[in-house]
């Protein structure tokens, strides 16, 4: 299965202040260009959350369910439990840097045409690559304009 890793800086920001930003995707995923939506999912289960995601990849609209589920430590894991790959599954991760905090984003994905695989995977590993290096963008971006108001 590929898997693609995103990394980027916040500095002087601690890594709670950057924790409360990276698990709240609804308030800063709209501002990547490619995102077109994301929304939470209504559930009795306070342990997850789930969230439906819809984004540009490859020229068209993709869309999954993901469930989403916090630690242990600065951690959350989501993995796809509807929509159009076979299998999506993925984590957020925030820890200390030098100066600040940085946040990490994996990704690991199956697209489900296996005969096609050696053909589209790279493809579309370079189209997650975009998706996680946007989204850490604009988790960044999110962090700047708001200050330490991100609870």
């Amino acid at each position: 299965m590929p898997e693609i890793h995103a990394v980027t800086q916040f500095p002087g920001r601690s890594p709670d202040e950057v924790w409360s930003i990276v698990k709240n995707s609804l308030a800063f995923a709209a501002r990547a260009e490619h995102v077109v939506s994301v929304s939470l999912l209504p559930s009795s289960d306070k342990q997850h959350r789930s969230t439906e995601w819809t984004v540009l990849l490859n020229g068209s609209e993709v869309t999954w369910v993901q469930e989403e589920t916090a630690g242990p430590g600065l951690r959350l894991a989501f993995e796809q439990t509807a929509g159009d790959l076979e299998q999506l599954t993925g984590e957020w991760s925030v820890s200390a840097s030098p100066g600040g905090s940085q946040a990490g984003l994996a990704i690991s994905f199956e697209l489900g045409i296996d005969g096609l695989a050696p053909l589209l995977d790279p493809i579309w590993a370079q189209s997650f690559q975009a998706h996680a290096d946007a989204l850490l963008r604009a988790a960044a971006a999110h962090s700047h304009e708001n200050g330490n108001d991100d609870t």
